[in-house]
Formats: C-alpha cells, structure tokens, sequence
C-alpha cells in the first residue's frame, strides 16, 4: 500500500514528495549529494550538520588516544551506530522495512576511517558519506541512506509534518529512534513521541523524503575511484601498486587495492571527493522510472488482475496444492512470453534486477492466492540465505518456489544448495525453480541440462519434487507487437 492511498490523499505528478510503499521497501536511496545541493531554508546548512557530526566522533576518537576500551572511545562508537529508519521505507533488499541499520562492526570501521580523516584534515571531505567506502567496506547504498537520515531525520521529521499539515493528513505521537542528537554532548537524542502519520504496518510512523534526493546507484565507488587513478596517478600506481599486474586483476582484487590506495594517499581520495562533490547530481526519474524500481508492484498487480484464478484452479485437496504453485509460475511464464511484461524485466536496455523481478512476480501472485485463501510469503530465512516465497494452506499443504535470472553467478547454487536445503528445514516436499533468460546464451542446452540435471539428483537423493520453470525474456524473438 502506497503512503496516498494509505491515507486517502492524491499524490500527482507535480508533488514534489516521494510517495512510497509502506510494507515495502524501494530500491531507491537518499543521495547526500542531492541534499547538500538542496537551496530550500529546511535543508540550508546540512552538509556542514553532516560535517560536524563526523567531527564529534573524530574527537571522540581522537581523545582515546587509541584505547579502545576508553569511555570517549565507546562514546564514539554508540555515535556511530545507525539504527534503520524503517519510516522512510527505502532499502536495495526490498524486504519489509524492518532492518537493523549498522551494527558495531561498522561503527569500528567508521571510526577506523575518522581517524584517518582527521590525521589528513579530510573529515569534511566525507560528508557525503559514500567516501568511507573509499577506505572500508560494508558502506553500501543501503548504508550510506541509513546514516544520512539518522543524521538528518530531524530535518525529514519537520518536511513530513508540513506535507501532512498541507494535505491535512492526521498525525499521531509515534516513537522515533534518533529523532536529533545533542552537540555539546556529542550523542544522540534519547527515542521521542512524535507526531506523524502512523503507518498501517507495525507502531511506527512514516516519513516522507523529496522525490528530488533520490538516486539508485552511487556515484562515489572504488571502483570509479581506481579509474580516476589510473588517469591521474599513475606514477603512484606504478611505483607501489605494481599498476601493470594490478591490470590483470579482477574487480573485487581492484577494490582492494583502491582501498589500500586510499589508505596511503588520503590526500589524493580527498581530492577524488571534492572532483565528484563539484560534478552535477541527478535524482533518479521517478515519474518516468526507466529501470522499474518504483512501479514494480503496480505493474505485477495489473498482470494477475487481467488473468484471475478460477474457482476449478483454486486448490482443494492436498494432492492439488504443487499444482497450483506450478500454475503460478506457468502463469508468470505466459505473461512474460505472450504478453508485455517481458518490457518490465528489462532496465534500461539491461536485464532488470533479479530482487525487482522477485518482487513483480509477487505481486502478480498475490492477486491469485488472496482468492485462493493461500498464504504467501517472501524470503522465507532458514539456514543458508533466503528462499523467495513460501506458499502454504495450513501444515500439510506447503510448497517453495525460488526465482532466478540465468545470468546471475548464482544461478546454479540456488538450484544445488538453497531451495532443496530450505525444503528439507520445512519439511516440504515440493518446490519450483523459475528461472529467467535474458539472452540467446542464457538458453544454451549444455547450461539448461546443468540444471536439470542438478535438480533429478538432488529430487531423488532427498526424496523431493522439483520443478523447472523456464522463462523466456528475450527482447528479439517477440511478436512485432511487442518490441520495442
């Protein structure tokens, strides 16, 4: 449920407020930069409220003296720690926004990079946040929205409250985690009651974030960072890196280098930083959303509404329920292959994020199993990593079905490891494997018989059904109807 319809009010095309999902979260993000370069009097002065936040903590760290066991030192890290702010609901996972922010593992690796900052006079330079990814990582995108939104969420309180009071939404005293934190104590704010408007999923409230702060890909990484190096410092990367070698390396070994670089050179990732502070930052297109990542669930709606489930395909013994389940999946399969909807699994000319195909297809799903009276839910978490969707009528009637892009490096692991380990801790003897082609390649018989190969023994050895579900989204073999 969308935050206008959860409180009955029009979000058009001229609202300048992001208009989220509130049981689920969006791939999107608050971009620092995007704030930073805001004009408005609400968000006046908060790169250097960011700044000197950094700062608190550097001092704190700085008045330790390297013990870590030191009252300023644990000061610093209980600083550090970011809590979720589950009211923005936004996160890459999608889950339900119910996270737990950063933890001290990341506090400790914050601190390390503060440190370092300080030493080099650079604490500014990291005010956009995704700068600490340059030295450590762990500060993805999620992390990087998590901390800025701590940081800030005073701000965003007071940019919802007047949304609400223009749109005469009603507000209820809600409990806040760091609605602020306190300067000349260098903490956080203890939790407060807040007016908000309440959200209908869990006690929390909802915040509200400007549509123009939003991004979904960063633009400050090590990877960007190697690049810019090797044009501008190439003699450092000779000299003690062994550049030549380090080009033969892959990406992952690239980051680790970048990361060492950095590390070493503080001056020079601080002059990448202020390059890409001075560099214009764009907000993601949330009106046109030409990757899919804000619309997914309405366009998965529209697609089980247009073929409901009859009342001679609605499982009614035990025996039927794998039964339905595969028909869900056949279901999918058909819309992709005879419909449009193979437009919505590609992003922008590339194949679309698998957690965003996850999510269109349970959309479509739940259309047919609230008229079914089946349950069903996602990344059911057992053992070893997330299964994508648990559909169950009572105990005995359960199944699992795991959705993956064929081009994904995990392609094959789901089918060898997750899906039958996850069948085996339920108990449940039946699962689908969807699987999703992009290209021509993705369809080769030596890559296709792997699996199918991969899931007879694993059936047989564990005594389990599983079935495969091949979808075909390619753009070039539609009908001329459908292309693009």
């Amino acid at each position: 449920m969308r935050f206008s319809s959860a409180f009955g009010v029009t979000h058009g095309k001229k609202s300048p407020w992001f208009n989220p999902l509130l049981d689920q979260d969006t791939p999107l993000y608050v971009d620092p930069f995007l704030v930073f370069d805001d004009n408005k009097p609400l968000w006046a002065g908060a790169k250097q409220e960011v700044t000197d936040f950094f700062d608190a903590a550097a001092r704190l760290i700085e008045q330790s003296k390297g013990n870590q066991s030191s009252l300023a030192y644990k000061k610093a890290l209980e600083l550090l720690r970011f809590p979720e702010p589950n009211e923005f609901c936004l996160g890459l996972s999608m889950g339900a926004p119910h996270g737990s922010g950063t933890g001290t593992k990341f506090a400790r690796e914050m601190a390390g990079v503060l440190d370092l900052a300080r030493q080099y006079g650079h604490i500014e330079d990291l005010a956009s946040i995704a700068g600490f990814n340059l030295f450590a990582s762990g500060i993805g995108l999620d992390r990087i929205s998590d901390i800025l939104c701590n940081i800030l969420k005073h701000r965003f309180i007071r940019y919802t409250q007047k949304v609400s009071k223009k749109l005469g939404i009603p507000m209820e005293l809600v409990t806040v985690k760091h609605p602020g934190w306190d300067r000349q104590r260098s903490r956080w704010l203890p939790d407060a009651k807040i007016e908000l408007p309440k959200s209908p999923f869990g006690d929390g409230g909802a915040l509200l974030a400007p549509e123009r702060f939003l991004k979904e890909i960063p633009t400050v990484t090590p990877d960007e960072f190697w690049k810019w190096a090797e044009v501008h410092e190439a003699r450092l990367l000779r000299q003690d890196f062994s550049y030549e070698i380090a080009q033969g390396l892959n990406q992952a070994d690239r980051r680790v280098l970048a990361r060492r670089f950095a590390r070493k050179y503080p001056d020079k990732a601080a002059d990448y930083l202020r390059l890409v502070a001075q560099m214009p930052h764009l907000p993601y297109d949330v009106e046109m959303d030409p990757k899919g990542l804000v619309f997914w669930r309405e366009t998965g709606e529209a697609v089980g509404k247009a073929s409901p489930i009859t009342s001679a395909e609605v499982p009614s013994q035990q025996r039927e329920f794998p039964a339905f389940v595969e028909l869900l999946a056949t279901r999918f399969q058909h819309a992709v292959e005879s419909t449009d909807l193979w437009r919505a699994l590609w992003a922008a000319g590339n194949p679309q994020k698998e957690e965003v195909i996850q999510a269109i297809a349970g959309a479509m799903w739940t259309e047919a199993c609230r008229a079914a009276q089946v349950d069903i839910s996602q990344e059911v978490n057992r053992g070893r990593g997330p299964v994508d969707f648990k559909f169950s009528k009572g105990w005995e009637d359960r199944a699992l079905l795991e959705v993956k892009v064929i081009r994904s490096s995990s392609f094959f692991k789901g089918a060898a490891t997750q899906l039958p380990q996850y069948m085996k801790t339920e108990q449940i003897s039946h699962g689908v494997y969807l699987c999703i082609g992009h290209y021509d390649e993705d369809f080769a018989p030596a890559r296709i018989k792997r699996v199918e190969d991969t899931i007879a023994t694993l059936a047989k050895k564990k005594c389990i059904q599983i079935k495969l579900v091949l979808v075909d989204a390619r753009r070039d073999n539609k009908t001329s109807a459908s292309k693009q």
